[in-house]
């Protein structure tokens, strides 16, 4: 207990107590989840109710109050998405605790906030497109035999959709995957449960495997894996934020050659940007509103920046002349002589994009490695 309070501090910026009342929250959530199921095989479940709701409101309350309590001491994109997706999910909880219908379109809610949270951080790779094809025959299938209803075929098909998409999508992210994953086993058990054997057993079964993944999701905010992704979302916030600071960038590198040839990827590893050294000042005003942290690289060169809000970003210092030229520094130090053909903007999504295309598409991705 003690390596996990330690853990908990270095969380908290040293704060022992904070570290104490985060692990107090997650373990006493623990204690009354683990009675309440418990006491469910002992007494009449319909006389049980309303303690057994109050216990599992307990619960819910508890762990989430543990995640806003991490999430404020580290405020990554992935945590300020996980934070709804946890509200969604404990009211989904109370809906279907009433057995109310709309518990499964808030769940629903909850699983598409899990998958904007997942698409943020992390590459998508095409095998999980086979995955996500294979997983989804299992609900369409279920959903065909033992649905009764086409309407009630027809939702179930689309949740199972929705789940399937979460769990596949969440396969390649270092936390995410096993959480996704149980949640999609949770889902069709509990599909299970109500169409076949609908017992204590398989309601313990059913909530302790759903707990499990809700758990998981509540500590995530704790993890300290890096924002791996560069996405679409993040480009267009940066290019907003360096208007608003009267900041000039340009698109450069890999994705100013995607965006040329007309390939919009949804994200990149990384960003980059050129920028003019003639504000200097207001550029790095500007790398520390994003909250950027240099990881290394010297003042004049290339530098390479990383923020838990928008990913990883490499910056190229450009000297403008006064006869429309500019010299750019390249990754080994280079300078690269550039002229106003250099330059263009790319229309997407209907947003206007400046890149540099320095001779042409064929030499845009060789720009930086010269």
């Amino acid at each position: 207990m003690d390596k996990i309070i330690d853990k908990l501090t270095d969380h908290f910026a040293g704060s022992r107590t904070k570290a104490r009342v985060a692990f107090f929250l997650f373990a006493f959530g623990i204690l009354v989840f683990v009675l309440n199921n418990t006491i469910l095989f002992f007494v009449d479940e319909q006389a049980y109710f309303w303690p057994r709701l109050c216990m599992k409101g307990i619960t819910d309350i508890c762990w989430v109050a543990g995640a806003v309590l991490g999430t404020k001491y580290y405020p990554t994109k992935r945590n300020m998405i996980l934070l709804p997706t946890l509200l969604f999910y404990m009211l989904g909880d109370i809906a279907v605790f009433f057995s109310i219908p709309v518990g499964g379109v808030l769940y629903g809610v909850g699983h598409i906030f899990m998958m904007i949270a997942i698409l943020e951080t992390t590459y998508l790779r095409r095998w999980q497109r086979h995955v996500f094809i294979i997983f989804t025959m299992i609900p369409v299938v279920a959903m065909i035999i033992y649905g009764d209803a086409i309407l009630i075929k027809i939702i179930g098909i689309i949740y199972g959709m929705v789940v399937t998409a979460v769990m596949a999508s969440s396969l390649s992210n270092r936390f995410f995957w096993l959480a996704g994953f149980v949640f999609y086993v949770s889902d069709i058990t509990g599909f299970l449960r109500i169409s076949l054997l609908n017992n204590k057993v398989t309601y313990v079964i059913t909530t302790f495997i759903y707990f499990a993944a809700f758990f998981m999701l509540c500590i995530s905010v704790y993890s300290i894996n890096r924002k791996e992704v560069v996405t679409w979302n993040d480009l267009f916030s940066l290019l907003s934020s360096a208007e608003k600071r009267n900041v000039r960038i340009w698109v450069c590198g890999t994705w100013a050659l995607g965006l040329i040839k007309g390939n919009n990827k949804f994200s990149y590893e990384a960003l980059d940007v050129l920028y003019n050294t003639a504000g200097e000042d207001d550029f790095r005003n500007w790398l520390k509103a994003g909250r950027y942290e240099k990881e290394f690289g010297k003042e004049g060169a290339v530098i390479r920046y990383y923020s838990e809000k928008y990913g990883t970003l490499r910056t190229y210092p450009c000297t403008f002349m006064s006869d429309g030229t500019a010299v750019m520094m390249s990754e080994k130090g280079h300078r690269l002589m550039l002229d106003e053909g250099f330059f263009k903007d790319v229309k997407v999504l209907g947003r206007s994009i400046p890149c540099i295309a320095p001779g042409g598409q064929e030499l845009t991705s060789e720009v930086l490695k010269d």
